[in-house]
């Protein structure tokens, strides 16, 4: 077994791109069937999944229809609060050189990966994971979680919101 390190950096959430959605010249478009799909949902349905309640809880203590919030999704993207709608991990193992295709370490780096991959949600209940592949068309296979920070505990406003920092507490 090959030592190597993790790189685990924040993408900038390019679904289209994860999914497959196009291709990039730097993908094998013969490998892409080998590509893991560990969830795929629409954006929209994870936010009714994890902000409808709350959306719901705050309406109804609404005296104006002002204050009630009519799409939080919406509310979130055109925020000025320089919101994201969602956030994305890319986890590598090793590089191109040490754990790519061809280094003949890969099966290892695939390994760590779906088992972290499996582990993910379970480790991190606070962030909802909406859309998780892991890609083996490329150089060297690596990860792309994409998910929303679901935060609770809000006394004023929603309840529960799309929030980084409070999600890690």
């Amino acid at each position: 077994m090959s030592g190597a390190s993790i790189s685990f950096v924040t993408g900038s959430g390019a679904i289209g791109h994860n999914n497959r959605e196009f291709i990039h010249e730097n993908v094998d478009k013969d490998r892409v069937k080998n590509n893991i799909n560990y969830k795929e949902e629409k954006l929209y349905i994870a936010y009714e999944k994890c902000f409808d309640q709350a959306v719901e809880r705050h309406n109804e203590r609404q005296t104006r229809n002002d204050r009630k919030i009519k799409n939080y999704m919406k509310q979130i993207k055109d925020s000025g609060n320089k919101e994201k709608l969602f956030y994305e991990n890319v986890i590598q193992v090793g590089d191109k050189y040490s754990h790519g295709f061809g280094s003949g370490n890969e099966d290892q780096a695939i390994d760590i990966l779906d088992k972290y991959a499996k582990d993910f949600q379970e480790r991190n209940p606070n962030l909802y994971v909406f859309n998780m592949k892991m890609h083996l068309d490329e150089a060297s296979p690596h990860l792309h979680i994409d998910y929303i920070p679901v935060a609770n505990g809000y006394e004023r406003g929603l309840d529960t919101r799309n929030s980084l920092t409070k999600a890690h507490q």
